[in-house]
């Protein structure tokens, strides 16, 4: 299918789902679902219960809430809301800022301007971002909830012009929304957080001093006018690190990440290369060409684990190229297959250079005199999500 005609279906797509009227939400407590940080893992190798598609279906089973909220890096979208409606409903309600990842290819970025042609075509929307930026930023109302979402990556001209900031254009644009809010529960919501805080289960922290915090003035405007409007909370993803915090009177609810499997660890690695070297066995491929098969679907994830465990030689995983990467590949599936002691070795070294942070989606309850938020998590290695912490915004 030529790129042109998925982007039609895709459109079509958008524009025929989401007959929800204001009232559906009228005289009920509200509810909603979120989660983000997802990159790419919908479709291929990663059409799988171990990705989001396991995550979609925890979320179902923990009630769905009448819609989701993703903070961002959601990208392809297409794929990511064609896997939501086969696993939620093709009616259920999905509303998405853009992440750093999802602005870094033009045809992502399209795709997500795709979503709300014009700024107006999403159910709900109250108000278009400014120009420039009018499909990324916008505004929704639904039942007793105000929610603003902000492309902090529009430098006042183009919707991909910054590395993440809230420059004074978008300000003047958020505070000029929030004034004229009659609702009761407020959000803001947006890629990455004023500050970075530790997940909330292993202390790990992610993106210290380059979030919006890397531009100090504009995030401290951005803090003080969410306080004056009193926000209920603002919402991020990101760090792949979850916490819920209140940062000088505000409170801000990291999300983390929703992959199923946050890095690919040794024994999954090893899991995965051995079903391709059997399916090679069948079509008479030999293991090192299925073992390449793989690597080239994703060499970023499995750099990752060679240079955990050491098998890169300090060199990094973002700079190790692909020829000796593929080599050390091998080498590893061979160890870990025939050496016991050296399957064991890789494990351990792993373990203690990476702490891996756990697959999560929150679910909110729009309660009085506190919001509620459940916390449901998985293993971080693909198994099963169960509630993990409750919390209230007191």
């Amino acid at each position: 299918m030529k790129p042109l005609s998925k982007i039609v279906i895709f459109l079509l797509l958008i524009s025929a789902l989401f007959v929800q009227s204001p009232a559906q939400f009228a005289n009920k407590p509200q509810s909603f679902v979120i989660a983000n940080d997802w990159r790419f893992k919908t479709t291929g190798i990663y059409y799988s219960d171990k990705y989001l598609m396991g995550v979609l279906k925890a979320i179902d089973k923990a009630g769905k809430g009448d819609f989701m909220i993703s903070c961002g890096d959601v990208s392809p979208v297409d794929a990511s809301r064609e896997l939501i409606s086969e696993i939620l409903g093709k009616d259920y309600l999905w509303y998405t800022a853009p992440g750093n990842h999802d602005q870094e290819d033009t045809t992502y970025m399209r795709l997500f301007r795709n979503m709300n042609p014009d700024g107006g075509t999403l159910p709900h929307i109250v108000r278009k971002g400014p120009k420039g930026c009018e499909e990324t930023t916008y505004a929704i109302e639904i039942g007793d909830c105000h929610i603003a979402f902000l492309n902090i990556y529009f430098d006042g001209k183009s919707d991909i012009g910054t590395d993440g900031d809230i420059i004074p254009e978008l300000l003047e644009w958020l505070e000029e929304d929030l004034k004229n809010n009659r609702k009761p529960f407020t959000f803001v919501v947006a890629h990455e957080p004023i500050i970075a805080i530790p997940d909330m289960d292993n202390g790990r922290i992610r993106h210290q001093g380059d979030s919006l915090d890397k531009y100090y003035r504009n995030a401290l405007r951005f803090q003080k006018i969410l306080k004056k409007y009193s926000v209920t909370a603002y919402l991020n993803g990101h760090t792949h690190c979850t916490s819920i915090t209140k940062i000088n009177g505000v409170w801000q609810i990291d999300a983390g990440h929703a992959y199923g499997v946050d890095d690919p660890y040794p024994e999954f690695l090893f899991e995965e290369l051995s079903e391709c070297v059997a399916k090679g066995s069948t079509s008479g491929k030999s293991a090192e060409q299925m073992i390449a098969d793989y690597f080239y679907q994703d060499s970023y994830s499995v750099k990752k684990v060679l240079f955990y465990t050491n098998l890169t030689e300090g060199v990094s995983y973002k700079k190790i190229a692909d020829e000796p990467a593929l080599k050390l590949t091998i080498r590893f599936y061979n160890d870990f297959k025939g050496n016991l002691q050296l399957r064991q070795k890789y494990i351990d070294t792993f373990n203690q250079n990476l702490d891996v942070n756990q697959s999560t989606f929150l679910k909110i309850f729009l309660e009085k005199p506190a919001v509620k938020i459940e916390v449901y998590r998985n293993d971080s290695k693909g198994g099963p999500y169960r509630l993990m912490h409750t919390e209230f915004l007191k």
